[in-house]
């Protein structure tokens, strides 16, 4: 895949508006987070799943690497249009809230032992 992140933004974008049409479905601010929040669920079933910590479904389905990536690939869509209906600049806020970090984490690797804490 070749797309910059904001062609992929956009392409996901419009199957997020077309999704809806089809469905009739009515997208408020609520109905974004909560799908996202439904999505990372779905992940993490298959994650369990793939991982031998959860029961196999009935039908036999799932538990698959390609289930397990399909699932990341519907957080990922659902993930950017939460960024989008919020009017996130997610570039913007990687670049201040992560890689600001990133030439100080080089200079220190090495030579003094890095927390393994997250940027705050």
């Amino acid at each position: 895949m070749s797309a910059t992140f904001g062609e992929l933004s956009d392409r996901i974008g419009r199957v997020g508006e077309l999704y809806a049409r089809v469905h009739n479905i009515t997208r408020t601010q609520d109905w974004y987070l909560l799908k996202l929040t439904e999505e990372l669920g779905e992940l993490t079933a298959e994650h369990l799943l793939i991982n031998g910590q959860a029961r196999p479904n009935p039908d036999g389905l799932g538990g698959t690497r390609e289930a397990l990536e399909n699932e990341a690939a519907d957080l990922f869509g659902q993930f950017v249009l939460y960024l989008r209906a919020n009017d996130i600049d997610i570039e913007a806020a990687i670049e201040r809230k992560w890689l600001r970090h990133l030439d100080r984490y080089v200079e220190l690797d090495g030579t003094t032992h890095v927390s393994s804490a997250e940027p705050a």
